[in-house]
């Protein structure tokens, strides 16, 4: 008996303290209020996103991940603009791209809407080049992600990134 007890309060403990991810398909995004609404959902998406390793079989992520680029393009509060640099840096990899978009989303929210572009821009890369350094994610940086890497440890993000600009 003690043991089913054990058994029940563990399976409510962990029901209520995980996100329910099949939520966001209930979230309305059709006018400008409804997209300043979402914003603390997408918070928690993006930080969701940033902490789980990379995981193609993940549906939780990707459903996360979906609900932030929905808002992304939707909103009218932020402008989101993806330049050719991500692309060289993560060589096209889209599960690697996906994480700099929620990077992108939540620097965007803990900035501001006052926030320059730029600004959001360099924060959303040291967020991505952290994400990436950590062994734990899945991801071992190489390449143009070592050196981005390498300028967010040195404090040279935004030198790094104006060279991506000019090539």
């Amino acid at each position: 008996m003690k043991y089913l007890i054990s058994i029940i309060l563990i399976t409510l403990a962990l029901n209520s303290f995980s996100q329910d991810f099949a939520q966001y398909e209930s979230i309305p995004m059709s006018t400008a209020a409804e997209y300043r609404r979402a914003e603390p959902q997408v918070a928690l998406a993006a930080d969701f996103v940033y902490n789980v390793p990379i995981e193609k079989t993940n549906l939780n992520r990707k459903n996360a991940l979906s609900f932030i680029i929905k808002w992304m393009r939707g909103t009218s509060d932020y402008a989101f603009v993806v330049d050719e640099s991500l692309k060289k840096i993560t060589y096209n990899d889209q599960d690697l791209a996906s994480v700099y978009f929620a990077c992108l989303a939540k620097s965007a929210l803990q900035k501001g809407k006052d926030a320059d572009r730029d600004e959001i821009r360099t924060y959303s890369y040291i967020l991505f080049a952290t994400y990436c350094e950590n062994p734990d994610n899945n991801y071992v940086p190489k390449g143009e992600m070592k050196r981005l890497v390498d300028a967010k440890n040195k404090g040279q993000m935004k030198e790094f990134l104006e060279t991506k600009k000019a090539k």
